[in-house]
Parts: C-alpha cells; sequence; structure tokens
C-alpha cells in the first residue's frame, strides 16, 4: 500500500514485549487465532488490573487505620488538604473529557473502517452478480431459443448443402460461447472467498458495545468525581464515606479499563505496523493469498490484476467471436431460409451477445485493483489513523485520571476523619459537692429569660430542693471528724441564703 505511513506511536506499541503465560517472548506479528498472541495481549490488559487491585488494598488499609485511630477532642482545620483534593479532582475531571473526545474519535475511525468495508462489499457483491450473470446469458446463448433452436430450424430444412454450409458456423458460435464461459468461470474461482458482510456485522456489534461499555465507564467515574466534590465543599462525612465506596468502584472499572485499551492499542499497533500481511493472510491458499496481495499492494496505474486480466480478454475475444461468427452465419443462411424463419433466433442470440459483452466489460472495469485498493486504503486509514488516535488518547487519559483519582481516595479518609469534628464533652458528676455550679438565675435579667423561665426554673427549683434535702440528712446524722471533714471553704447545707426557695 502506498498511501499509509505507520505512525510513530505505531512503532512504539508495537516494540512492547510480547510475552505468553509462561513470560516465553512471542511473535509480534498480528495473528489473533494465535493462541501465544492472544496471551501476550492478555498480559498486558491484566497489568493495570493487578496494579490497581495492590493500591486498592493499600488504601482499604489506609481506611481502617483512619477508623480505628482515636480522635482529637480539638477541631482542626481541613481547608489545606480540602484544596489538594480538589485540584486532583479537577485534573481527573480533565482526564475524563478528553477520554470522551479520544471515545468518539475511535468511533469516527471505525465508521469510516465500516463505510469502506460496504463499499468492498458492494463491489466483490457486484463482481459475484455480474459473474453468474454471464453464466446465465451463455446457457441462454446455447439453450433452446438460441443455437438449439437454429439448429433445430436447419434439420427441419432438410437441404443437405444448407447443413453442411450452416452447421460450422452453428458450431463455433456454440464452442466460443464455451469458452467464454470456462474464462468466466476461471475468474470465479480465483476470487477470495472473503466474509466480509458477516465479518462487517460482527465488526459493528463489537464496537457498539465498546463505545457504551466506554461511556458508562467515563460517566460512572465523572459521578464519582463529583460526588466526592459535593462532600468536601459541604463537609459531610457521610457523602465522604459514600464517595470512598463509589470510589473503589470507580477506581477498579478506569484501570480495568486502561488494561483493556492497552491490549487493544498493542493489537492495532501490531496490525497497523504491517497491514498487508493480515490481510494477506485471510486467503485460504496460495492463489487467494496472491490474488489478495496484488489489491493490497496495487501500483499507480495497474489495472487488472494478471490472474484476471488474460480471462477477461480471452471472454471478450470470444464474445467478439461469436458475434462475428453469427454476421457470417446470417449472410450465408439468406441463401437457404427466409429471414422470418430465423429473424427470431437471430435477435434473440443477438441481444445475448450484446448483453454478456457488456457484462465481461463491466467485470473487467469491478476486476481493475485500483477500485478495491481505494476502499483497503481507506479502511486501514480509519483504523490506523482515526482511530488509533482515539485508542491512544483512552490509553493515556484513563490511567492519568486512575492516578489523581488514587491520590483522592488515599487523602479523602483524612479528610473524612479531620471534616465534622466537635469539641467533647465529659461526664459530669451532679453529686460532687466541688463541681462548680451557676447561680439559679429563675427569670432574673432580660425579657427572654422570662419567656424561657418556666423550664429553666423548674430544673434550677427541683435541684436546689435536692440539695435542701441532702442538707436537712446531713444535719441529723453524726458529724464526721475534723480530720476528716472536707476544706473550711465548704460547709455541707451552708450555702448563703439568697433566693427564698418554697
Amino acid at each position: 500500500m502506498n498511501s499509509y505511513r505507520d505512525i510513530w506511536y505505531v512503532k512504539i506499541l508495537h516494540e512492547f514485549p510480547h510475552l505468553d503465560f509462561s513470560f516465553q517472548e512471542t511473535n509480534s506479528t498480528f495473528e489473533p487465532e494465535n493462541r501465544s498472541y492472544q496471551e501476550s495481549l492478555i498480559l498486558w490488559g491484566a497489568a493495570p488490573v493487578a496494579f490497581i487491585l495492590v493500591i486498592l488494598f493499600l488504601a482499604s488499609c489506609c481506611l481502617c487505620v483512619q477508623c480505628v485511630k482515636k480522635k482529637p477532642q480539638k477541631a482542626q482545620r481541613t481547608t489545606c488538604i480540602r484544596i489538594l483534593v480538589a485540584i486532583f479532582i479537577i485534573f481527573s475531571i480533565g482526564g475524563v473529557a478528553v477520554g470522551f473526545f479520544g471515545n468518539e474519535q475511535v468511533g469516527k475511525g471505525a465508521k469510516e473502517f465500516f463505510n469502506s468495508l460496504d463499499d468492498a462489499n458492494q463491489t466483490l457483491g457486484e463482481i459475484s452478480v455480474t459473474v453468474d450473470t454471464l453464466d446465465d446469458v451463455v446457457d441462454e446463448f446455447n439453450g433452446p431459443a438460441g443455437v438449439q433452436a437454429l439448429k433445430e430450424l436447419l434439420s427441419k430444412l432438410g437441404n443437405q448443402t444448407a447443413n453442411q454450409t450452416l452447421s460450422p458456423f452453428l458450431n463455433q458460435i456454440e464452442d466460443h460461447a464455451k469458452k467464454t464461459k470456462n474464462d468466466i468461470d476461471s475468474v470465479k474461482s480465483n476470487l477470495p472467498s472473503l466474509l466480509l458482510q458477516k465479518f462487517s456485522k460482527q465488526a459493528v456489534d463489537v464496537e457498539f458495545i465498546r463505545w457504551t461499555v466506554t461511556i458508562v465507564l467515563l460517566c460512572f467515574s465523572l459521578f464519582v468525581l463529583l460526588t466526592t466534590s459535593l462532600g468536601c465543599y459541604k463537609k459531610s462525612r457521610c457523602l465522604i464515606m459514600t464517595s470512598v465506596i463509589l470510589g473503589f468502584f470507580g477506581l477498579l472499572l478506569v484501570w480495568a479499563g486502561s488494561g483493556a485499551y492497552l491490549g487493544i492499542s498493542v493489537g492495532m499497533s501490531d496490525l497497523c505496523f504491517d497491514p498487508d500481511t493480515f490481510v494477506e493472510s485471510l486467503g485460504e491458499d496460495e492463489a487467494q493469498k496472491d490474488v489478495i496481495k496484488e489489491y493490497s499492494q496495487c501500483q499507480v496505474g495497474k489495472g487488472i490484476p494478471p490472474m484476471f486480466k488474460k480471462d477477461i480478454q480471452d471472454a471478450v475475444n470470444e464474445v467478439s467471436k461469436a458475434n462475428s461468427t453469427l454476421d457470417k452465419f446470417f449472410n450465408e443462411s439468406i441463401k437457404f431460409i427466409r429471414v422470418e424463419q430465423m429473424s427470431k433466433p437471430i435477435l434473440y442470440m443477438r441481444l445475448h451477445v450484446d448483453y454478456a459483452f457488456g457484462n465481461v466489460t463491466s467485470l473487467g472495469e469491478l476486476l481493475d485493483c485500483r477500485t478495491l485498493h481505494k476502499d483497503y486504503t481507506k479502511a486501514v486509514e480509519g483504523v490506523c489513523e482515526t482511530a488509533l488516535v482515539g485508542v491512544a488518547l483512552l490509553l493515556l487519559m484513563l490511567p492519568f485520571a486512575g492516578l489523581c483519582m488514587i491520590i483522592v481516595q488515599c487523602l479523602l479518609p483524612r479528610v473524612w476523619y479531620l471534616t465534622g469534628l466537635k469539641r467533647g464533652y465529659r461526664p459530669v458528676d451532679d453529686s460532687d459537692p466541688f463541681c462548680h455550679r451557676p447561680p439559679p438565675y429563675n427569670g432574673y435579667g432580660t425579657m427572654e429569660a422570662e419567656r424561657r423561665g418556666g423550664a429553666r426554673e423548674s430544673c434550677t427549683l427541683e435541684y436546689y430542693r435536692d440539695l435542701r434535702r441532702s442538707a436537712d440528712e446531713l444535719r441529723s446524722e453524726e458529724r464526721v471528724p475534723m480530720n476528716d471533714s472536707p476544706p473550711p471553704a465548704y460547709h455541707p447545707g451552708g450555702f448563703p441564703r439568697r433566693y427564698e426557695i418554697e
């Protein structure tokens, strides 16, 4: 192929080591049906998944440590760490946005590939229809309404001289028709039996699944990032913990997607490094492989491939000879047969000769290598230039967003730990005589106190009633020795009577 040139990142990805499950190096030629080659792509796809599993285990350990860690009594500022989380969330969202563009780029390249494949299918279908049509035309030409009708007319005529003069012409016409059919059958046998229509349908289904899964992955990652942003902004421990849990699944999906696109990019680079070799391998035998090679490497100014050119030229020559022989037959037959008797079969045969000549000429144009080579070049450019650019963007942006999300996932437990903490209160023993108590205001002061005085007054009055009852009980009991008595500042039941309590 002359117009396609592999891009620099194709060479870089193609040079990645290809190792099977036993870590033995395999061939980097694109062979999707080779088991060792499949294992090498699976191994590349599994590497990011193994990496994120280790990271998730470490992040889980970090979260557990933060959960069991003793919380401080004094709340701490979280502004700096939340700003750091916001920065990496912005980076992650940027990576996801570029991922959306890369996904659409892959879809665009796939669409170009499908359109070229459909054009090639249409060309191959027209070739097959033209070949079948020529077979039918030749059979009808030699059939009861053609050559056989003229032979029957001669036999009914009963003129020995006419038979000896005209029969050789009919035999020649019949031989020319048979040779034309043999040439067409030779062309048909050399055509590669590529099931492009079935392959095209399968490729469309696979591309739709890939596009859908990628969109879901990116949207879920974006949802996780936005949930994390909202939780950090509102300082909600519930939202932050939800973001941590969703982030585990988001990281797993992002890195699984990275692994899938890593394997896809390596495989596509192997294909795009030498697409002609893979396309030639689709032939069932050496003859078909030679035909595919002619179309994939069509040179400028080259027309019909050599394996078809001779058969097409022979078919054109045989049809022309049959037409000229038919003219000779007609010129000689008017000496023995009335024109009205043979006009119908002669007209029928002329129409079929013209139809056969047009179909043979059309078949030659369809077999011109420049037509199919143009479709082949567009298909390769759609895969190796447009689609591979999108795959490369996804391969770069998904790990980038994944790394930023890993950092966010490591910082979120600390944010959760520091967010929402309040000053703690120690339990107070109301029976402790050294406990400081506020004076019973009981509606003293402002109007607000008057409005709220009912509950507070009842609480305070009940408290002092209990206190007075305790003091009366102490008076009735025996005094404790002075050595065991409390400090002089304390006189049980001897609080100054500032307020009258009834």
